[in-house]
This record gives structure tokens, sequence and C-alpha cells, in this order.
């Protein structure tokens, strides 16, 4: 595979919270051997007969990158026949236990790295393989995601998720800053529809959906996150304050926060909400967890890949359009929502349609659901816009200082009231409009 480029994964749902691994053990790259190199390989390309010359790592994202995970570049040169000098490259991408003691203690709790693991090991092949057991297929329905080579989460042999790369192959991030632009946010909708629809193919025909790891909200166990969702969403309310014009939605936003006490409680429940359709959701829903090949003559989005699955969930699906609609798309993109959301229960329908699974699930009952689902994306959005947004200078360098929640509200502040860009109050200012447009406050 080729080698991926440090933007690939640059962002995730709590972006100065998640991390990646499980045990306080020294940093894993640093294990990685000739012997481990020629196991990826041979799985890569289902070859054995390889001999590899050499290896590299070195880091693929930069201080101040939007990090909390430990990201490197695996660059091999080997051989497929020892008898002919002829020397062949592989380059992966590999996402590695992080290296500061209180990113590893959270991750204990929230179990990110366990869950993209199991997600890579099982889930996303039960998309696949179920099809060929159950339906008999060759033709095969494939979520739109990237080729995994290696995930594991135990310290032997390496603690990684180690995948193929999407840059070389053409693939980059939409500009975050602009926001999702239509044609990229309608192949969003083509890959969120097919995912979520073999999402419920896997959910008839397996019991994945009654893992704990699926079905617990991670965020629960975090004693802080009162305190955190409070400061963020009293945050906003005083930004509002201080533009002229917003004044009376600043004071409708504080009685919200009074009355939903803070905003932890309103957004777990959201993530505890059913409803008529479950299904196995993306869970990091934004701009930078997912990439683009775009038409070298025309400049047009011809494809889409989404990634960073460390929050995937059961659950119901809405949350996952809510929360990248709110997230990445300007409010002159979301004036296209209704024809984004006919194409995204369109495909959802013709994948379950095509998997021989009949749903009961009206677009109507879609659109109840979607509008019962707008300040769960609100809540999101408050939260993480003005970190997934900062500068990358702003941001620190989270392999050499270690987590802290004081920083975290610290640099929310930042944003907003000295360093922050109007882009990102401009955001906050026409998601507030639109809940007070729809009731929410």
């Amino acid at each position: 595979m080729a080698s991926c480029s440090r933007h690939i994964w640059d962002g995730e749902f709590f972006l100065l919270l998640t991390a990646a691994g499980m045990e306080e053990v020294k940093q894993e790259v640093d294990d990685i051997s000739l012997e481990f190199v020629k196991t990826l390989i041979q799985k890569d390309i289902g070859e054995d007969e390889i001999e590899v010359k050499n290896f590299r790592t070195e880091r693929a994202t930069e201080a101040g990158d939007n990090f909390s995970t430990v990201i490197y570049r695996i660059t091999a040169n080997y051989n497929k026949d020892p008898k002919i000098e002829k020397t062949c490259e592989a380059v992966y991408i590999g996402k590695f236990l992080p290296v500061q003691p209180k990113q590893r203690e959270l991750v204990q709790q929230i179990m990110t790295f366990d869950r993209e693991v199991v997600v890579y090991n099982d889930l996303i092949p039960a998309m696949v393989n179920l099809q060929k057991e159950k339906l008999g297929r060759d033709s095969i329905l494939v979520p739109n995601v990237p080729q995994c080579i290696y995930a594991n989460g135990k310290s032997t042999p390496i603690a990684a998720v180690i995948m193929e790369d999407l840059f070389r192959k053409g693939f980059r991030l939409a500009d975050k800053y602009q926001g999702l632009q239509p044609d990229e946010v309608r192949l969003l909708m083509e890959a969120y529809g097919r995912y979520h629809g073999l999402g419920v193919f896997v959910d008839r025909h397996s019991d994945f959906s009654s893992r704990p790891i699926f079905r617990d909200n991670p965020f629960e166990t975090i004693p802080e996150f009162h305190d955190m969702m409070r400061s963020c969403l009293n945050s906003v309310c005083k930004v509002l304050e201080e533009i002229p014009g917003q004044e009376e939605n600043a004071r409708k936003m504080k009685d919200y926060v009074v009355k939903v006490d803070g905003g932890r409680e309103r957004l777990f429940e959201f993530i505890g909400r059913k409803g008529k359709l479950l299904t196995f959701l993306h869970g990091d829903c934004w701009c930078n967890n997912m990439m683009f090949r775009y038409d070298p003559d025309t400049g047009a989005p011809v494809e889409i890949k989404i990634f960073d699955l460390q929050i995937v969930a059961y659950g119901n699906p809405c949350r996952d359009l809510m929360h990248v609609f709110y997230s990445s798309t300007s409010k002159e993109t979301r004036k296209q929502k209704s024809a984004f959301l006919k194409l995204y229960h369109d495909t959802l329908i013709s994948t379950t349609n095509n998997l021989g699974v009949v749903l009961s699930y009206s677009y109507e009952d879609f659109l109840k659901e979607i509008e019962d689902h707008e300040e769960f994306g609100f809540l999101v959005a408050m939260f993480i816009i003005p970190v997934i947004l900062a500068e990358k200078e702003d941001i620190p360098d989270y392999t050499k200082t270690d987590l802290d929640v004081d920083e975290f509200i610290r640099l929310r502040e930042q944003q907003l009231f000295t360093r922050g860009s109007s882009v990102i109050k401009q955001r906050l200012v026409d998601i507030v409009e639109r809940m007070v447009e729809i009731g929410v406050f």
C-alpha cells in the first residue's frame, strides 16, 4: 500500500479527549521489526515468499495537527522473489498507542482503540462475509472504508491499527474551514446510506448489536464531562452577547443551558435514543474523518472513504447525519438538506432491498426522526467546532503535552475570544439561529 499524508487522520469526535490504546507501555512503534513488516506485506499482497530488505518509520503528523493518537508511516523495501533483484516498495499508516499517561488512562475508560480493532476485525468483515454466507453472492456490496491490513489491541506482537494509504490513491481532505460542498455531501449521503444499510443487514443476521462495546456510551465514564459540556455552551452564550444583533439569541440560549442543566444529560439522552431504525453508526462524523478522490480534469469529487471508526456504535442513524451537517457544512450548503436527505434515504432503502431486507421505514418516518435529532447536531457542534476549526499552530502537540481538561477549556476559550476566526463564530451563529427557528430554544 502507498504511504499516507499527515492530513489523512486529522480529527476525532472529542478531539482532545480520545486516544488510541489500552496499556501503559512504551511507544509501540519502537517494537516494529523486519519480521513484523514482512507479515504485513504478506497479508497485504497475498504472497509468502518475500524478502524485506529494510524499513523505516517516521511521524506522519506534525505537532498541532489536531491529534491525540500517534500516527506513523511505515515504508519498506522488499523483493517478491529473493532470486530476482527487483525491489518493491510498501508504505502503510499505523495508529499506535499514545505516549502520555493521562491519555492512556482515559482510553481505559472509553475504549476507543479496542472498538476500532473490533470494527476492523469483526464488523466490517461481517458486512462482506454474511453476504456470501446468507445470499450466496460473489458480487458483494462493500462499505466505503479503507482497507485495514492489521488491527490488534494487545501489546503482543504490537498494539496498532495499520491501513492502506489513501493519499497515494488520489484521496485528500475537503476544506474544513469552507465545509463540505454539495457534491461532497452527495457522495457522503450515498456512503452513509450504504454503510447504514449494511449495518442493518449485519444486525439481522448476527448478535453484534448486543455487544457492550457497541451499546455502551463511553463518555458516561468521564467524570469531568458535565463541567466540560456546560462550559462549552456557556462560552458560546458569551460569544453571542458580543455580536451585535445576537443579544436575544444569547438570552434564549442561556435559558436553554439552565433548562438542560449544562447539556450533558440531554446529549446522552440522544445517544441512547432509539427510533424506527437502528444500525451501526460511524459515530465520528466530521469532514476530517473522510477523504475524497477528485476528477483531475473537472475537480469534481468522484469517490469517498470514511475512517476513524473509534466511536462506532449501535443506534439511530440520524445521529450520524445531524452530526456531519452541523459540524461540517455551512448554512449555504444546508439549504440543500432536503435533497441530500432524500438521496440518503433512497440509498439506504436500495441497499437493504439489494440485501434482501425489507425496511418499514418511510421517507416521512425518516424526516420526522431527522427533525427530532437536529438538537443533537447542535449540541455536538457547540462542543467541537471551536476546536476542530482552530488553527494548527494553536493546538498543542499531545504527544509531548499530556491531556488536561483545563487545557481543553482553555483552547476553546482562546479560539472563541482571542484568536478565533470569524469562520468559527459565523458557524456557531448560523446553528444557533436555526435552533431558535425550529423552537429548540
